[in-house]
């Protein structure tokens, strides 16, 4: 690792350790019957086991709140019921006392409930409905997600959807098996929750969910548009082209919220490796250079200097070179491929680079109709 390299790992660490300073954790409640599929929701979703990994701490008679060090989800799970039985009715009790304490208790509050119910059972109960109804009334928002939709038959399926249409509530049928062809709705449960979920822990769920990765970058492209605006403000004050690097600099804070968003964020190496896809020798220590190079070519004329359009146009097509390769190596994780050999090959290539200077002519051009 070069000692541009380095520096530029170090700032992005010291970035990094803000946002986990101002994350806060996203607490689920996962609520459902024995044998609904909880288990398997919550490990598909957040691609870990809490139930192996994760510190069980039980906090009611029926419930266990588990969480795992650096990721920012709680998950509070029940143990299961049967509905029309003293356990549910002590169960349903004791989960309305608990949510009700809990608003005193900010670690400790429900932000998001999912209410499982099983597709192949062919039922929603009146007594489904009015469980879900009491929860609801708790004010938190709740999904109720018909698992292992896979196994339903069409029928059924639609069957269950009418009764929960007609009584307004929200609901998702999913399937934990690989869905290529997008036939289930696991990614709009992930969509639904981040839009009605606590805006203070929405960063951090996106952040911890792994399937729905389109969702993240959308969200992600939003951020670098925000950091860019902050470019602009700095370049208010032109810099010399042969200060670049302080420029980029000051990015690495968006370099390390993109990354963190993505789960790439715990290989702290992997961040110097796509800069120097970049070009470190370049984009970092002689950023002059190369911006020289491609800025005169996209602009005729544009001086030695780098103003607030130039510095924002930088800001974007840096931080979509880092989204885009962030997002193919999620897309590739999701279905179980080596990124190994897709990362090599990308960073041998010109395609970083090119892609780079794609996104730079884009910005550029977008900068003139201004």
């Amino acid at each position: 690792m070069t000692k541009e390299d380095y520096q530029m790992t170090e700032q992005v660490e010291k970035a990094l350790e803000v946002f986990l300073k101002e994350d806060g954790n996203a607490n689920i409640l996962v609520v459902g019957a024995t044998g609904v599929g909880k288990s398997a929701l919550v490990n598909k979703v957040f691609d870990v086991d809490f139930t192996k990994v994760g510190n069980g701490k039980p906090v009611t008679q029926e419930t266990t709140k588990y969480s795992i060090p650096n990721m920012p989800i709680t998950l509070f799970d029940t143990k299961g019921y049967e509905l029309a039985t003293e356990e549910h009715t002590r169960f349903l009790n004791e989960m309305q006392l608990y949510m009700e304490d809990s608003k005193t208790k900010p670690a400790d509050q429900i932000h998001m409930v999912w209410y499982c119910i099983a597709a192949p059972n062919s039922r929603v109960t009146d007594m489904d409905i009015a469980m879900i109804e009491r929860f609801m009334k708790t004010g938190k928002p709740l999904a109720v997600v018909l698992t292992k939709a896979d196994m339903a038959a069409e029928e059924d399926l639609r069957a269950m959807i009418a009764i929960l249409q007609q009584a307004n509530i929200p609901h998702f049928y999913v399937s934990t098996v690989y869905d290529a062809g997008d036939n289930f709705e696991l990614s709009k449960l992930i969509t639904w929750t981040y839009e009605h979920i606590e805006p203070s822990v929405k960063y951090a769920f996106l952040r911890a969910q792994r399937t729905n990765v389109d969702l993240v970058k959308k969200e992600v492209n939003k951020a670098i548009r925000q950091h860019a605006a902050a470019s602009f403000a700095v370049g208010f004050t032109p810099i010399p082209f042969a200060d670049g690097p302080l420029l980029l600099a000051n990015q690495s804070a968006m370099i390390g919220r993109i990354m963190k968003q993505y789960g790439l964020d715990s290989d702290f190496e992997n961040i110097s490796v796509i800069v120097s896809a970049l070009g470190a020798g370049t984009l970092v220590s002689n950023l002059g250079r190369y911006l020289v190079a491609q800025l005169t070519k996209f602009i005729p004329g544009a001086g030695s200097v780098i103003n607030g359009s130039v510095a924002t146009a930088i800001t974007v097509s840096l931080g979509f070179t880092v989204s885009e390769i962030c997002y193919r190596i999620a897309k590739k994780n999701i279905r179980g491929e080596d990124v190994t050999e897709f990362m090599t090959d990308l960073l041998k290539s010109d395609e970083v680079k090119k892609m780079f200077d794609d996104f730079l002519k884009k910005e550029m051009d977008n900068q003139k109709k201004k």
